[in-house]
């Protein structure tokens, strides 16, 4: 009988420290999910949407240049992520020496950022060469697509 005790004991141990485990592990995987970024908002820009018989690609904007106000975190831009993409956007937008000016949490289709706030100021004049960096997230794991990095120029004034 006591025999049978310790060996219901043990076997109880194991399956409440297996259980123990599973949501651990769990918990892990959910922790190493993505935000979604809260602060974007729907985009009214142009819109179009892709042929039914149209292979799936992501549309990434292109930009030339960049305009920032100097001397100020808080900035007004035109970010966002195409109607027609089946993806998550996480921007990036860093300054010719490497450092990351602003980065954003996932941007859903359809949805932009008009505002964002700059990890430091920026004085007046022309930077070239910066970079505006896309990763692209799959809509349902967020496991990562192909991105992309656009070389513009940031003219702050």
């Amino acid at each position: 009988m006591k025999k049978k005790k310790v060996g219901i004991t043990i076997l109880l141990l194991l399956v409440a420290l297996v259980a123990v485990f599973r949501i651990y592990s769990l918990s892990k995987e959910e922790d190493n999910l993505l935000d979604v970024d809260s602060s974007a908002v729907a985009w009214d820009g142009k819109r179009n949407k892709a042929a039914e018989n149209e292979v799936a690609t992501i549309a990434i904007p292109g930009f030339e240049k960049v305009t920032l106000n100097a001397d100020e975190k808080m900035q007004e831009v035109n970010f966002h992520n195409p109607e027609i993409n089946d993806c998550y956007f996480k921007l990036t937008l860093l300054h010719p020496d490497g450092s990351v000016l602003w980065t954003s949490d996932l941007i859903e289709p359809e949805k932009g950022m008009y505002s964002i706030e700059l990890e430091k100021t920026l004085t007046a004049g022309e930077y070239a060469d910066a970079v505006l960096k896309y990763e692209c997230f799959s809509l349902d794991d967020q496991s990562p697509l192909n991105g992309s990095e656009i070389n513009l120029k940031l003219v702050v004034v």
